[in-house]
């Protein structure tokens, strides 16, 4: 009796604690529960409802049900409206649109060949995910794609446009601005033109960084130091904090002094929800591939001219990296028809006939004189007899006699002569004035 009486009472206080828990996660809206610690926790059912006036959900092959925007130009790419702050988890991204609270902070985006950029649903909240490019005074930043392992470090992130991109990104899929606009609040007024991206690119190194501690991911990227001398002042530093609010329709970032409010609820991953398709506040968002291009065909056309215009991409995997796959090793086949030779292995002879080699004739040699004896000038010269000497032109008071040409010793001969001719008459004028005047000395 008394045992029986011990299990009743034991029974009646599982209760009672079990429905106290239960009225501790309070319901402040459709899909958000507010936990005992005060965390929101949502599902994945909230993603499909609260993007769905934004967007289409789209099922696709690859990834099941993606979500892609509507309103946005046909140039458009993640992460250009908004700016970066340094906080306590690394570089975070404080967007301008009210669906980025959840699509740059959750899951990874893709470039679909055939509706553009969509963004699949994640359960991992972290302050961005991006990979990081920085060279030649220009900051870029690009959507890290589903299933990339982001322990694997890019040291050097290109290697040109045969060895491939870190984690497989196409340059077009990259933002840069210039290095001292990095930390302005409006950089979609310095994205650098698509053109000269590709200009600069190959100049350009990865800084993808990644680390997880516990719960916690932290995005290191362009180290601060190298910011800060970028921009030529100091990065402010952040603390992240749960956004405290009643309206999660729009949860926006609230930045109060040196904490940032982010609305990044705890997704819950047991729960099994329904699909986009079978959800009244989703249903009208969803759609088929054809229908959003038919919708969009800007758009389309836009993604088939990048295809055109930009290289296909390359994921180069990096070497003595944990977590990087190696290709299996696929034998190179041989035809021997290609190289010449039969099935047996013999070289193959050209049956068509050899032509002679044509020579082409020398070119005449130049003619050779001998050598002179005078000037190093009449080397180059044809012999003195060769020479036709015009005879100066006579005057008018007759007939003067010609004096045959000297050669160049001769006439050297006699500038020598009368060099010495007038050095002896300067002597012999310092002798005379030496004798007028008593008091000079001589002169050596």
């Amino acid at each position: 009796m008394k045992t029986t009486r011990n299990a009743l009472f034991a029974l009646i206080l599982l209760a009672a604690g079990t429905a106290a828990a239960a009225s501790a996660q309070v319901s402040v809206g459709a899909g958000i529960h507010i936990g005992p610690s005060g965390r929101a926790s949502v599902d994945l059912g909230f993603f499909y409802d609260n993007l769905a006036p934004y967007g289409n959900w789209i099922q696709r092959p690859s990834y099941g049900w993606v979500w892609t925007p509507t309103d946005v130009s046909t140039s458009w790419r993640p992460y250009e409206d908004g700016h970066w702050v340094w906080t306590d988890q690394g570089w975070t991204w404080i967007t301008d649109e009210p669906y980025g609270w959840a699509t740059y902070h959750y899951g990874r985006w893709y470039d679909d060949p055939e509706i553009g950029w969509a963004w699949v649903p994640g359960d991992e909240w972290g302050p961005s995910w991006v990979s990081w490019q920085e060279g030649s005074d220009y900051i870029g930043w690009a959507p890290l794609p589903p299933g990339v392992d982001i322990s694997v470090g890019y040291n050097s992130g290109y290697n040109g446009y045969g060895g491939g991109y870190a984690y497989g990104i196409n340059p077009a899929a990259y933002v840069f601005v210039p290095e001292r606009n990095f930390l302005s609040v409006s950089l979609a007024s310095y994205i650098v033109p698509q053109v000269q991206v590709t200009a600069f690119f190959g100049r350009t190194r990865n800084y993808t960084s990644y680390r997880r501690e516990g719960d916690r991911f932290y995005n290191q990227g362009i180290p601060v130091d190298r910011v800060q001398r970028y921009v030529g002042r100091s990065v402010p530093r952040y603390q992240l904090a749960d956004l405290q609010t009643q309206d999660y329709r729009q949860p926006r970032a609230r930045i109060t002094g040196n904490t940032v409010q982010i609305f990044r609820p705890q997704v819950q991953r047991s729960v099994q929800v329904a699909p986009p398709a079978s959800r009244p506040a989703a249903r009208r968002a969803v759609v088929s591939a054809e229908q959003f291009q038919a919708n969009h065909p800007n758009r389309a056309v836009q993604r088939q001219q990048m295809q055109t215009q930009q290289p296909r991409q390359q994921v180069r995997q990096p070497r003595n990296q944990p977590g990087a796959q190696v290709q299996p090793y696929q034998p190179r086949t041989y035809n021997p028809q290609a190289q010449g030779q039969d099935q047996n292995g013999r070289r193959q002879v050209n049956p068509q006939p050899r032509t002679e080699r044509q020579v082409k004739p020398e070119p005449p040699s130049r003619p050779t004189y001998p050598p002179s004896y005078g000037n190093q000038n009449d080397r180059q010269r044809p012999p003195q007899s060769n020479r036709q000497v015009q005879p100066p032109p006579q005057s008018q008071q007759g007939n003067r006699q010609v004096r045959p040409p000297q050669n160049d010793r001769g006439q050297q001969n006699q500038g020598q002569n009368r060099g010495q001719q007038r050095g002896k008459g300067k002597q012999r004028d310092r002798n005379q004035n030496q004798d007028q005047d008593p008091n000079r000395p001589p002169v050596r």
